[in-house]
């Protein structure tokens, strides 16, 4: 297979790391994980699972997203051969909306800027739509179910607003659960 660079794109609670997991294995490529590149800075800023404001807003204040959006995209860098993630700038830039108040215009346009960067260079986006997802409490993510239509719903728009290639997941491989084997024939399907 040719240089891959997979994002899967969705709210919370998604089955997304896992799916990421098994297609980093079956395709040989390194999987980017997005709670390695988001929990130092959780920890640096003394955000607190389950004591403090849905992590989604947390993550969006400027100070925050910008640090961690720049972040990713050194990641993405130094992964030059491929890689597979559970999360892409799109999210990033989600969560931005949920902290609008937190941005300056230029500021707000600057980070959309450098979200359209990293997500341009992907060969392959997938995304997961909410409708199908059932919330497990982890203690980590929000579960709180009209946040997570509101990040979808935003999700949906800037797709269609970047005018982004996306295979949007059909909901019966999320309720029996091949998502993996999905991602992989398409991913075929488009190699050939």
């Amino acid at each position: 297979m040719s240089y891959l660079k997979i994002g899967l794109i969705g709210c919370a609670g998604g089955g997304r790391s896992s799916v990421a997991r098994e297609i980093s294995k079956e395709l040989s490529l390194p999987f980017l994980s997005s709670k390695d590149i988001t929990r130092p800075f959780l920890q640096r800023y003394g955000y607190v699972y389950g004591e403090d404001n849905y992590v989604e807003k947390f993550l969006g204040q400027k100070t925050i997203e910008f640090q961690i959006v720049e972040k990713r995209l050194e990641e993405e860098l130094m992964l030059s051969g491929g890689f597979v993630s559970d999360r892409t700038s799109v999210e990033c830039f989600c969560y931005s909306f949920l902290s609008l108040c937190t941005y300056k215009p230029d500021d707000f346009s600057l980070l959309e800027s450098m979200c359209r960067e990293s997500i341009s260079s992907y060969t392959h986006l997938f995304y997961f739509p909410f409708k199908g997802v059932w919330f497990e409490d982890n203690g980590l993510r929000t579960i709180n179910a009209s946040l997570q239509w509101e990040i979808d719903i935003l999700i949906r728009g800037i797709i269609s607003d970047w005018n982004l290639d996306v295979i949007s997941i059909p909901l019966e491989f999320m309720h029996n659960k091949s998502v993996d084997r999905f991602i992989i024939q398409e991913i075929k399907k488009s190699d050939k």
